[in-house]
């Protein structure tokens, strides 16, 4: 189980930074290899440089209070750890002075003291071997509709067909690596500002095998795959949204024995016509006034084609009319939201002729029947105050 990085420096968990620097500084001093020549001093030296690496950088703290110790270990491997941390305070102040450019290579002096250097040993993928790979693919909101196929091109690492991934030439022997003489790992013994220190690598060769073949695959020189362009039909399933990632197993790039995945982003521009919230899709239905006095009956476009609505006299403007089963279908599901319609009601700009003479005549008697009306309220206002009923 990874040690608690809090108990390795001695200190509690809401220790402040400056409590974190202080307790760092006397444990380097005690198990620095140069003054202590305890067998165990150099691992202990090792553990604390890595707490205080992790403990004094808040974003890494955070993250390390958030997962625990055992999470955490399984997310950051200790290139992560060291990167781009500086130690130059820390070694002047114990009375080192070196010329090692911290800004230029800032994990060059890590890299010798832990043995590990960048590029070899990064977190793998998820899928421990390949490489992900991301797209992007654009639909209209009519195509979400429905389920659809896209054609894509992608260019990507496919295993040799010649090795098999193997990236071996068929046929060839099996040797001994002649760089790690079978043992599969290599010692290297450096002094540094720490005192002299003893790595033990894998080798780079062999990959810690101690074996290597005799030779390697002409086709793909060793790699054990090869860049191929490929066209690709991607199923886009209806009821998608804008910014949904969809996953396409074993399309992403080979390595190590297997292909990683490719990951689609859907991206769904705004519609000219329809509004889409959730499952819901909103859009304004031109109601021709003297249908709005009337009545009757309006075509209205949906996403499925055009649907007959009646419209009931005397409807008001910014009213709705709701269209069932004709919104967007929910995904991974049969059930689809509506059509929400608000009515603008249209009036013309311009009358001419007996269109003109009709709207007249319709104003006087509207102004007609207003006066009459307010001649009968003045009457029954009268009647009230004289008490006349």
């Amino acid at each position: 189980m990874p040690k608690d990085y809090y108990d390795v420096l001695g200190v509690p968990k809401n220790a402040s930074g400056e409590d974190i620097k202080k307790a760092y500084r006397q444990l380097a001093m005690k198990y620095h290899p140069d003054k202590n020549k305890d067998k165990d001093a150099e691992e202990k030296f090792k553990e604390i440089n890595e707490a205080y690496a992790v403990l004094s950088d808040e974003q890494k703290r955070k993250q390390y209070d958030m997962f625990g110790p055992e999470q955490f270990s399984q997310k950051y491997n200790e290139q992560d750890i060291f990167r781009g941390f500086d130690f130059k305070d820390i070694f002047r102040s114990m009375g080192f002075d070196f010329d090692v450019d911290f800004n230029e290579s800032p994990n060059d002096l890590f890299d010798d003291l832990f043995g590990f250097s960048g590029g070899q040993r990064g977190r793998q993928s998820s899928n421990s071997g390949g490489s992900d790979k991301l797209i992007q693919v654009t639909i209209d909101l009519k195509q979400a509709t429905k389920d659809t196929i896209q054609k894509i091109s992608i260019t990507h690492f496919v295993k040799c067909d010649a090795c098999k991934g193997s990236g071996v030439e068929p046929g060839s022997k099996v040797i001994t690596c002649d760089v790690c003489k079978g043992y599969g790992q290599i010692k290297n013994v450096q002094r540094t500002p720490f005192g002299i220190m003893q790595t033990i690598t894998s080798c780079p060769k062999c990959r810690g095998s101690g074996k290597i073949y005799e030779q390697l695959c002409r086709k793909c020189s060793g790699s054990g795959r090869n860049k191929k362009q490929d066209t690709i039909d991607v199923k886009i399933p209806k009821g998608v949204e804008d910014g949904m990632r969809l996953r396409l197993a074993g399309e992403g790039d080979y390595s190590q024995h297997r292909s990683g995945d490719l990951y689609i982003d859907v991206h769904i521009p705004k519609d000219k016509e329809f509004i889409r919230k959730g499952e819901d899709i909103y859009y304004d239905l031109e109601v021709p006034f003297y249908i709005a006095i009337l009545g009757g009956k309006v075509t209205a476009r949906t996403l499925y084609g055009e649907e007959e609505v009646l419209i009931k006299k005397g409807i008001q403007d910014n009213e709705k009319i709701i269209l069932r089963g004709k919104g967007m279908p929910k995904f991974n599901s049969n059930s689809y939201g509506d059509q929400i319609m608000h009515i603008k009601i249209k009036i013309p700009k311009t009358l001419v002729g007996e269109e003109l003479k009709l709207i007249e005549r319709f104003q006087q008697i509207q102004e007609s029947a207003h006066s009459h009306d307010k001649e009968d309220m003045d009457k029954e206002d009268k009647r009230k105050r004289f008490g006349i009923f």
